[in-house]
């Protein structure tokens, strides 16, 4: 009672506050706001302080300066005074940019940056809102007042498809958000501004401020990146700006300017799932531009620039916060490469207990089996998988000539893979992938339905975007089990979905057999397996002897 923090809060803060690096894999829909609010407050608090420190020590830099120059006669105690404790003017870095966020789409971007605006209070003056809005903001939905029926329905009718899809993707791909995914923007705040009453701005009530002579914070959106303090962008819009192909090489890419990542002193990487599947690469890519040496030094004051900055080890005083829905093995790799801070580090993950698990949520009574492929290394993982599947799996569906199989396949990777054997057993299949055109995608899902093509291969990157539900599937496969543990129950309940009896009758008795569930993993897939069957099955299946 009477705490300002809620309980996730109170144990985030005293390692966000001490500048610890952070991984959390246990963000969801109920508690993302506390864990933004949390972390938009650390970030304000970290560049509000900085530019009152900076902002202090310039104005008594330049009282010294002023009395050192007009009285001659006590100029040894003034330069007495201005060497004493030397290290107390390093109060920056090469470059002005503090901090940097990285958002998947500009709809999470507009809803963090919202959140700062409402923490600065009605002492905020915002510069560029109205185009901030704009561009970031949701779309303008277009309200002509039609009276086509056609269209009505048509309406109708897409709002139906996207509440099937869910709150979570609506929140992030529907018609209400903008889901651009190549964006940056530079972001300056100005501590202990006093408003002229000559210039209008927004104050956070979004009403137009003549000014009125009070103190508040100066906030300029769009700002370049050399004159701001927390740069906002995605991975990808990041990576246009520093680098550029190589000439001789197209593959190869160099990277260009990357000095104004050289003094960040806090990375948060928010909604790290769904950067996970747009392309982590990228997300890597750019924690290696921070905390460079900068190539170019002439407009940088080496007399207030802090010590190891200079001494080329900013990064072990950089703070790295990831904030994800899951714990996977590319995140865990990442923030152990990139997690330097001599602070140390918290890691907070969720144990799922067994009736929590997202095989709970099945509905569909089917028999699911669960079979561990074996394999010594990591990077065997798909090799091995894969050649349990062509030796023990695909011999049985073309022996028994099984209709209405779905294989779910979560790496695009292994997609090509399977779908190269299949094409080299000349099995008659279709695909649905993230890269398919809306036309290739509706022929092969008719066909499937009707029983024309026995097998669809389905990947997991194409189940995120679009949230397809898949009819006429009976058995089904996941070669490699989901990431997201909602994804193997929505999975799963679709099977029988579209077939009538009439169309069961119509069949031969082998495509009327009892549907099934197969799932393939082996000990390396534990984090995917922990969320599907809970902390204790997962252990058994793990490491059990059968």
């Amino acid at each position: 009672e009477g705490n300002v923090f809620s309980p996730l809060q109170m144990v985030l803060y005293p390692a966000v506050s001490r500048y610890a690096d952070v991984l959390l894999t246990m963000e969801n829909r109920q508690n993302r706001d506390e864990i933004s609010q949390l972390l938009s407050m650390h970030v304000l608090d970290h560049v509000l302080t900085s530019r009152t420190r900076v902002q202090r020590h310039n104005r008594r830099i330049k009282e010294l300066t002023a009395s050192s120059e007009s009285q001659t006669a006590n100029a040894d105690n003034s330069t007495d005074l201005l060497d004493e404790g030397d290290d107390r003017w390093r109060d920056q870095g090469y470059t002005r940019p503090k901090v940097l966020v990285l958002f998947p789409t500009r709809g999470t971007c507009w809803i963090f940056v919202k959140q700062m605006i409402r923490l600065l209070g009605d002492a905020a003056m915002v510069d560029n809102m109205d185009r901030f809005d704009e561009e970031y903001g949701p779309p303008a939905m277009s309200e002509d007042g039609s009276d086509d029926e056609e269209e009505d329905t048509a309406r109708v009718r897409r709002k139906a498809i996207l509440k099937q899809k869910g709150p979570e993707w609506n929140e992030l791909f529907g018609d209400d958000v903008n889901d651009d995914d190549d964006f940056k923007l530079g972001m300056s705040l100005t501590p202990n501004v006093v408003k002229s009453a000559g210039k209008k701005r927004r104050n956070v009530a979004g009403n137009a401020d003549n000014g009125s002579g009070a103190s508040g914070v100066s906030v300029k959106l769009f700002a370049e990146f050399y004159r701001s303090d927390i740069i906002l962008s995605s991975p990808i819009g990041l990576k246009m700006v520093t680098t550029k192909k190589d000439d001789d090489d197209e593959d190869e890419e160099t990277p260009t300017d990357v000095d104004f990542l050289s003094s960040i002193d806090i990375c948060l990487v928010t909604r790290s799932d769904v950067l996970l599947m747009q392309n982590w690469d990228h997300v890597n890519g750019v924690l290696d531009c921070l905390n460079q040496q900068p190539k170019q030094i002439s407009d940088i004051d080496f007399s207030r620039v802090r010590n190891y900055f200079l001494e080329g080890q900013g990064a072990h005083w950089r703070q790295l916060i990831l904030v994800s829905s899951f714990a996977d093995p590319h995140i865990l790799s990442t923030f152990r490469r990139h997690s330097k801070n001599v602070e140390g580090q918290l890691k907070i993950k969720k144990k799922i207990p067994s009736d929590k698990a997202s095989i709970c949520d099945v509905m569909v009574r089917v028999k699911q089996v669960f079979q561990r492929v074996t394999c010594q290394s990591v990077t065997e993982v798909g090799s091995s998988r894969l050649r349990y599947f062509s030796d023990h799996v695909l011999p049985k569906l073309m022996r028994l000539k099984q209709k209405h199989t779905l294989i779910y396949i979560q790496s695009y990777f292994d997609f090509v893979a399977v779908r190269n054997l299949l094409l080299k057993r000349e099995v008659d299949f279709v695909s649905v992938t993230e890269y398919a055109r809306i036309s290739e995608v509706s022929r092969g899902r008719a066909r499937f339905l009707q029983g024309r093509k026995d097998i669809m291969l389905y990947t997991g990157r194409a189940h995120f975007f679009l949230r397809h539900k898949i009819k006429g599937a009976r058995h089904l496969i996941f070669f490699g089990l989901p990431e997201y543990p909602e994804f193997y129950p929505a999975v799963v309940n679709m099977l029988n979905e579209g077939l009538s009896d009439k169309v069961q009758e119509e069949e031969d008795d082998v495509s009327r057999m009892p549907m099934s569930s197969l799932a393939l993993y082996s000990k390396f897939d534990a984090h995917q397996l922990e969320r599907i069957v809970g902390t204790s099955h997962c252990d058994r299946l793990v490491r059990g002897e059968k």
